[in-house]
């Protein structure tokens, strides 16, 4: 008889989560967690940094554009890459999240988070969530572990 195929620990993510409330500062401590937490898996600096930039952002536009009561972070390592998601419990944008990757016209500040994300990221997007939310997800090169 042939034992069951067991996946080796590799091919297992490490997973961590995080529900935060959502105020001021939220992306300041999801950019706490990203960055210890890949730290403990070894992540490159190069990783790290990415990782911390692109949950800045989706952070912050899940608090400044959602009436959320609270914020969940999902943290995953993978053999190639980091995969980051923020979920929020709504209002969704009314335009597809596309719309929102032109940079804007003037020389405000804001408005560019998502344009850093598709530049930080191999691959990203969002998927809407049970109820009116909307869970953003980024998939970052890992680079060689430290």
């Amino acid at each position: 008889m042939t034992p069951p195929l067991t996946p080796t620990a590799a091919a297992v993510p490490e997973s961590r989560a995080y529900v935060f409330d959502r105020d001021r500062r939220t992306a300041a401590l999801a950019r706490r967690q990203v960055r210890a937490d890949l730290t403990d898996w070894k992540v490159s600096e190069e990783g790290i940094d990415s990782a911390v930039q692109v949950v800045s952002e989706i952070a912050t536009n899940a608090v400044e554009h959602t009436k959320s009561v609270r914020i969940r972070l999902e943290v995953e390592r993978h053999p190639e890459e980091i995969r980051i998601a923020v979920r929020d419990s709504g209002p969704r944008p009314e335009a597809p999240l596309a719309a929102y990757l032109a940079a804007p016209a003037d020389l405000s500040e804001g408005g560019r988070g998502l344009l850093l994300v598709q530049l930080l990221a191999a691959r990203w997007g969002a998927e809407p969530t049970p109820g009116n939310g909307l869970r953003v997800w980024a998939a970052i090169p890992a680079g060689d572990q430290q």
